[in-house]
């Protein structure tokens, strides 16, 4: 386990989420997740617990989404030498009105802090 490794670990992970690469049921996610925040809403994405708010705002899409890149958390963090049981909080944070960004705690307190730019 590499803690160093936490920043690009969880950059790579919100950038591919984000990225034109999730393409889900015919459409990408980052378009749906671009229509609720353009309505004022603030993202949050729990990475650990697989929790979406707003909540009502969650779509069978994004909820798929969600679920495969859970289901492959761990093995993307073991690829970049960052075990999860380290990690303590891991989570996506898009503002309505500011910059998305992955943030993360691990078990020694630290917190991680790193912006995902999209296009």
């Amino acid at each position: 386990m590499k803690y160093k490794n936490i920043y690009s670990a969880i950059h790579n992970f919100g950038h591919s989420f984000l990225s034109l690469m999730n393409y889900v049921d015919g459409d990408y996610v980052i378009d749906e997740l671009s229509n609720i925040s353009s309505k004022g809403c603030d993202i949050e994405i729990d990475w650990l617990n697989n929790t979406f708010i707003p909540e009502e705002e969650l779509t069978p899409r994004i909820k798929k989404s969600m679920d495969d890149y859970s289901a492959n958390l761990i093995r993307h963090l073991q690829s970049q030498n960052v075990d999860v049981n380290h990690i303590k909080t891991l989570k996506l944070y898009w503002p309505a009105r500011g910059k998305k960004y992955m943030w993360a705690k691990d078990d020694r307190g630290k917190e991680y802090k790193i912006y995902i730019p999209t296009g």
